[in-house]
């Protein structure tokens, strides 16, 4: 076989997630930014709440990246539990070029069937609530039909 079928994400898909998120921060009481990304980390939807600091946005976008390209959840937690050294994560960092890799809380990939379709990153709040809100968007995703 030398292709296979590939799912992507619709903009419906991408405002579940944007518009859930936006709830789950306005639940927490955070003024965050939202941005999606398609499994090569390309921008496809993206949103900062109003009063939302600038920089949040490049944050947004970087951690989103960053879920798409790994296929895996950012923080300093590899897929089996095990803390990553901060010397990996500076390495990885600079391989992969700032922007593309970040090792703080909030990215998540979105999966159908075993493969990515996008990802999620949320800035703004402490990193363990960016991946939260970040969570219910990606949640909204899964329950939707």
């Amino acid at each position: 076989m030398k292709a296979v079928p590939f799912f992507n994400l619709t903009q419906e898909g991408a405002d579940i997630i944007v518009n859930a998120a936006v709830e789950k921060a306005k639940e927490l009481k955070q003024i965050v930014s939202i941005a999606v990304v398609d499994s090569g980390g390309h921008l496809f939807s993206f949103k900062r709440m109003t009063n939302g600091r600038t920089h949040n946005t490049m944050i947004a976008l970087a951690k989103a990246r960053s879920a798409a390209l790994t296929t895996a959840a950012t923080g300093k937690t590899n897929r089996e539990g095990g803390e990553i050294p901060d010397h990996q994560v500076l390495a990885q960092t600079l391989a992969v070029g700032p922007g593309w890799f970040i090792s703080i809380e909030g990215g998540i990939p979105l999966t159908i069937e075993g493969q990515c379709i996008a990802a999620v990153g949320v800035s703004g709040a402490p990193a363990a609530v960016d991946k939260q809100i970040c969570q219910a968007g990606v949640d909204a995703f899964n329950k939707a039909d």
